[in-house]
């Protein structure tokens, strides 16, 4: 894996850039839409809403690279997922809709829906599941669990299931991109608005929906878009993902079932106008599609990822450190613009306060050497070590500038252990860990795996790794790809020893 750029510094040497997104007044909003919705230069501009279901109908060819992240980012949302399934708020969701225990898709007795509605919400339970730092979303939470929910029932789908997760991340890029950071600044859960139409798009290829369906499908998705950061620390969160990756089903089978929507949920007064600011016309007319590989940044810690750079940070300035717990230190972290806009919590009563709380995250790291899903646990938090380290913790967050809203991966984080008004190490996190610059290993992909089987197994049975390989290929019927060309690898190829090893040991 290509480690994180995190380093240590001298004293006063920080470095840091923030990338603004332009913000127009509200007035402008119509002017724009005709502009550029149609025109721009002197050449005709198609309208989002072509571009987006061309893609949908032809995305292009899926290559090697792609299908292998395909693969890794479903193994990955699968594995956190049942690490999830015994948590508070799955197990009220399976209670309330009739799930039974097994954490398998293509339940029988439980439809599509219903079944994407529990899976989506396990599988964010822990906050473990991946982030898109663009879009500031969790997409593979909700696109997997409806691509599985439905392609369980319909087996002649799974060869198309790894380029249809393609799609549905190219599609979270493009609508993230449109919306800009303001959306996710200005209160709104990111995911629970920008996921469904995500998920439809892969569901939209998946079952190769016709081009009016195809648009009834988006417009059906859009208007059970919601989901706020108000419920960020309890059970209503992981259900927001939950409520995501069902909309999306609900808006498939409502279109086969003969329903209708607007053919352009789009245009003037409609998505980008709601959820968006008066620019987001100018940055939806300029949005691409592509499939791609390292759209998305795997978690390495099971909490908000907006304490990942913190978290870095503290692991590398904990080295330098023989006593972190000495009571003389004093730590000082120094965020850009919008990393605390999820952290709402600064002394968590709970595992679910403590994943957005920055100061918690940060004490475990420096004083343990880690952060693991055993470090959610109400003993866990409670630890008295822990506690008095935390506050000696300041976490400082740079003003709004100018007005100008950056992104969650905008600047750097900058942390400083002093003593008696002395720096005695400084640490810089510039990039996340798991991000596209600093991916996953195959080592540490399977040491989360590991961990979510063994939290899985301490309330269900044990799962091997051979099972769980065999498993997550049964999906996505892993022997032929939905490229003619290219063959799907299973993970043990890539990604580690094949033994059948049991996780739950």
């Amino acid at each position: 894996m290509a480690r994180p750029e995190i380093r240590l510094a001298s004293p006063h040497v920080i470095a840091g850039a923030s990338r603004a997104n332009s913000v127009l007044r509200s007035g402008h909003r119509r002017h724009l839409w005709k502009e550029t919705g149609v025109e721009r230069g002197g050449c005709r501009v198609p309208e989002f809403i072509d571009r987006l279901c061309d893609f949908m109908r032809a995305p292009g060819h899926a290559d090697a690279a792609v299908l292998d992240d395909a693969w890794v980012g479903i193994s990955d949302t699968v594995a956190v997922a049942l690490a999830g399934w015994d948590e508070p708020s799955a197990r009220a969701v399976r209670q309330a809709y009739g799930s039974s225990e097994d954490p398998a898709f293509g339940q029988p007795g439980l439809d599509a829906e219903r079944e994407a509605l529990i899976q989506g919400t396990a599988a964010h339970a822990l906050d473990y599941d991946d982030v898109a730092l663009g879009s500031v979303t969790h997409p593979s939470a909700v696109i997997v669990p409806a691509l599985l929910a439905v392609a369980a029932r319909r087996p002649d789908l799974r060869p198309r299931v790894l380029a249809a997760y393609a799609v549905g991340l190219a599609v979270d890029a493009a609508v993230g991109e449109a919306l800009g950071f303001g959306h996710y600044d200005r209160g709104w859960h990111a995911t629970s608005t920008i996921g469904p139409i995500s998920a439809a798009a892969a569901l939209g290829y998946l079952v190769e929906l016709e081009p009016r369906g195809a648009r009834s499908l988006l417009a059906l998705a859009a208007a059970q878009c919601g989901g706020m950061q108000r419920n960020f620390g309890t059970l209503a969160k992981p259900a927001h993902v939950g409520f995501a990756a069902a909309t999306a089903v609900r808006a498939l089978l409502l279109v086969e079932a003969g329903m209708t929507g607007d053919q352009d949920i789009f245009g003037p007064g409609g998505y980008f106008d709601l959820y968006g600011d008066a620019a987001a016309a100018v940055r939806a007319a300029n949005c691409g599609f592509a499939l791609a590989a390292g759209r998305v940044s795997r978690k390495l810690y099971p909490c908000c990822y907006a304490t990942h750079r913190m978290i870095g940070a503290a692991l590398a300035a904990r080295d330098s450190i023989a006593h972190p717990f000495a009571p003389d230190l004093r730590i000082v972290v120094d965020v850009p613009y919008g990393t605390m806009r999820p952290l709402r919590f600064t002394d968590p009563r709970d595992g679910n306060e403590a994943k957005f709380c920055a100061a918690y995250t940060v004490a475990t790291a420096l004083g343990t050497g880690t952060v693991r899903l055993g470090d959610f646990t109400a003993e866990a938090i409670a630890r008295p070590a822990i506690r008095a380290l935390m506050k000696r913790i300041a976490v400082v967050e740079s003003p709004n500038g100018a007005g100008v809203v950056a992104g969650l991966d905008s600047g750097d984080v900058h942390l400083r252990i002093v003593r008696s008004n002395e720096t005695v190490v400084e640490a810089i996190s510039s990039v996340y860990p798991g991000s596209p610059l600093a991916p996953i290993g195959p080592e540490q992909l399977w040491d989360k795996i590991s961990d979510c089987l063994r939290t899985h197994a301490r309330t269900h049975r044990k799962i091997a790794r051979s099972e769980f390989e065999r498993k997550v290929g049964q999906y996505v019927a892993r022997c032929r790809s939905a490229s003619a060309n290219v063959s799907p690898r299973c993970i043990p190829d890539r990604y580690g020893d094949p033994s059948g090893d049991e996780f739950g040991t």
